[in-house]
């Protein structure tokens, strides 16, 4: 007789799943594309790690931009647009045993469900 071990789903949000068994993240997920699901056993998981990706000289130049045509409306995206790079965002990155590792970009105001995502992931990884 086979014994039936049911998973339990201990975390969930944008940024993926995490069980008492496997991970579930979103692979290449971008400020506008989902990613691909990824299906992930803990014990293939080797390392998480959250980074902060900003484009400083890119933003400053469209604040400069946006200033600039303030005075029109259409100065308020790049204004917008460059706040947003200089702002920096959020990439989860997972590490799997065979070395894959693809990250996870979320916007700005996405850092707090990036932060718990790896919180959640590394408390099942070495069992804080």
């Amino acid at each position: 007789m086979t014994e039936v071990q049911t998973e339990k789903m201990l975390f969930s949000n944008p940024f993926g799943e995490v069980t008492d068994k496997r991970v579930i993240y979103y692979r290449k997920k971008g400020w506008f594309s989902g990613g691909s699901r990824e299906d992930i056993p803990l014990k293939h998981v080797t390392s998480i790690r959250i980074e902060t990706s900003r484009n400083i000289f890119v933003g400053i130049i469209l604040i400069l931009v946006g200033l600039a045509l303030l005075i029109y409306v259409i100065g308020i995206l790049p204004l917008a647009l460059g706040i947003i790079l200089v702002w920096g965002s959020p990439n989860v990155v997972v590490t799997t045993a065979s070395g894959d590792f693809e990250p996870m970009k979320g916007f700005p105001w996405d850092l707090k469900s990036a932060e718990a995502f790896v919180k959640a992931l590394r408390s099942q990884l070495f069992k804080e």
